[in-house]
């Protein structure tokens, strides 16, 4: 089960709600406290005392609202220090202290409301049960789940608590837990935690049965399989995965590691209960979090992070989580938060860049990099300071830079860095050396045949300088059949039809492209020009007067314009808008290697 069902989703908002507010945000695109974070400014306004318990009240909705766990139980805390014996307000109190990191107090809110509500059940026995197992009273844990009802919530998480809880006094009990994948993932743990390797495959056989395995499901299963030395099995299972996901530069590494007989250092086995119950909560949060049930995903996300603090793909989703709901500083503290002895500490400090680089803190993320430069020798942060010299349109840093990167692999570009030859290309492209750009294209291609956005970025060079256009042809077609619904990529095609004088067949194209992209000036701007072309000149018009309206560029600007006015003169209709593409729109950045950070 990859999405948590209707039915779970609804009741989970009612078991932590009635305190909790509920929202949807949009998609954004993962030590000692660090100067960098604390330039980074909060999307949020300070909060102050409320003056009334209504004032206070509504406060705390807002900062809550607002994703400022911290202000809100600042503000509900006025309330309760009037009314401290309130089971509701202590309910919201407990859970907005564990989701702003405070375990320490949202635990002992649960206990003094067990003593309130006289052995009170639900979510009360659900903190008390995630104290038990940090402190190894697996006994007690056994109780609490005991107390909690059944239905909704309970039907998915208490399966999940009272087998670790068994298993942390010596019972194996994963009979319950063949209702979803997860579930079936986790009697898998179980059963490799108490060294039972025949139940192990006998369970992973189940899960394999499980209809429409997504890509992860498919990888946590062949590092399971790898885990009893099944590596035929874990190597099928990560090409089906890869089938699924074929960007995932992870999953690229492990096959490529079992078809040479290296060693896989991809699984942790479980050490202890709480251990368990940790991979458990993080789970259901991964689930709440690509429901965008941010709030539900916070809370159990922290249950995991105080169960298991050394878990780095927890802190990971902290920052994710927090970096989506405008709180960047935090999401910066949480991949900080990833010591250096930890095997994720240098992909953290990346993503904690990119974050800085993303809002404009250019020279803070370059002294970050730097220092991974300086003290880990990090190929992968000699790329990214590439990268974000690139993205400033300073080219020729960019490029020094991926050539020192080139300097420390030896002089010679493997496999593995793939990655550094396209980007390279494509800042090689923007300087205006084609020749060295087209070499690093092609080479990047050959590691990377079916790459969609190096087929791309290549076909699209050629087909806009009039060259190769058959070849030009093939190698967007292929993109295209690996990423349909791509906007630039689908306006790549339409383009190269134009550029080869089919404008008849270049037309459905940019279409699509437009409805997928419909306020890119120059996707909109490349439909008119198809549109004049065959005949269609009233919308073609519309479509520049579009283009003109989604573009701040001034050049631009005047070349429409001069459109709309005169048209396209058919004896220089294939040259228009030959150079009015920037080709690094057409490109995304690759997914980074994992190889050799």
């Amino acid at each position: 089960m990859n999405r948590i069902s209707s039915a779970f989703y609804i009741i989970l908002i009612t078991a932590i709600s009635g305190f909790a507010y509920w929202h949807y945000v949009p998609e954004q695109s993962t030590l000692p406290t660090q100067p960098t974070v604390e330039s980074i400014p909060q999307d949020t306004r300070p909060f102050t005392r409320a003056n009334t318990l209504s004032g206070s009240y509504l406060a705390g909705r807002f900062a809550q609202r607002q994703y400022d766990w911290s202000a809100a139980s600042g503000f509900i805390g006025q309330i309760l220090a009037q009314h401290p014996d309130d089971p509701a307000l202590l309910k919201r109190q407990m859970v907005l202290a564990m989701g702003s990191g405070d375990h320490e107090q949202a635990l002992a809110l649960a206990r003094r409301l067990d003593i309130i509500e006289k052995n009170g059940g639900g979510l009360t026995a659900l903190f008390l049960s995630i104290a038990d197992f940090k402190a190894k009273n697996y006994t007690g844990a056994q109780k609490h789940i005991q107390a909690m009802t059944s239905g909704g919530l309970s039907d998915f998480i208490l399966p999940l608590l009272r087998s670790w809880a068994d298993a942390g006094v010596g019972i194996n009990n994963t009979q319950g837990l063949t209702g979803n994948t997860i579930h079936l993932y986790h009697s898998i743990l179980i059963n490799t935690f108490m060294k039972n390797p025949q139940q192990v495959e006998s369970h992973l056989n189940k899960a394999l049965a499980v209809p429409d395995l997504g890509s992860e499901d498919l990888e946590r299963m062949g590092d399971l399989f790898a885990q009893i030395d099944k590596l035929e099995k874990a190597g099928s299972l990560y090409k089906e995965a890869l089938a699924l996901n074929p960007d995932n530069a992870a999953l690229l590494d492990k096959i490529e590691k079992l078809e040479k007989n290296e060693k896989l250092d991809i699984f942790s086995e479980i050490q202890s209960a709480e251990q368990g119950v940790a991979e458990a909560l993080f789970d259901m949060a991964r689930l709440l979090a690509q429901e965008y049930n941010d709030e539900s995903a916070l809370v159990f996300a922290q249950m995991a992070a105080y169960l298991n603090p050394e878990m780095a793909k927890t802190r990971f989703l902290l920052a994710a989580l927090s970096a989506r709901n405008n709180h960047y500083k935090e999401a910066i503290e949480a991949y900080h938060s990833i010591p250096p002895e930890d095997k994720n500490y240098l992909e953290a400090r990346r993503a904690a860049v990119s974050l800085m680089e993303e809002h404009g803190y250019i020279q803070e993320a370059l002294k970050e990099l730097e220092q991974l430069v300086t003290d880990h020798k990090d190929i992968e942060a000699m790329i990214q300071i590439g990268d974000l010299y690139r993205g400033q349109d300073d080219f020729k840093n960019s490029i020094k830079a991926y050539d020192h990167a080139e300097q420390a692999l030896g002089g010679k570009i493997s496999a593995d860095y793939w990655h550094l030859l396209y980007v390279r290309g494509m800042a090689h492209e923007q300087a205006g050396d084609w020749p060295s750009a087209e070499r690093d294209l092609k080479a990047a291609l050959k590691y990377q045949p079916s790459h969609p956005y190096i087929l791309n970025y290549l076909g699209y060079a050629w087909a806009d300088q009039g060259v190769h256009l058959d070849q030009a042809l093939s190698l967007i077609e292929k993109a295209v059949s690996v990423r349909p619904d791509d906007g630039y990529i689908t306006d790549s095609l339409g383009w190269v039809f134009y550029k080869m004088n089919r404008f008849k067949e270049a037309v459905p194209y940019l279409e699509q492209a437009v409805e997928l992209m419909p306020y890119d000036s120059t996707v909109n701007d490349h439909l008119g020009d198809a549109y004049w072309q065959v005949g269609r000149r009233l919308e073609a018009r519309f479509q520049w007067e579009r283009a003109k309206n989604h573009t701040k560029d001034e050049s631009l600007i005047k070349t429409l314009e001069d459109k709309i006015v005169n048209g396209l003169p058919d004896k220089e209709a294939a040259e228009q808008n030959k150079n009015y593409f920037a080709l690094d729109k057409h490109a995304e950045k690759p997914e980074k290697s994992t190889a050799s950070p």
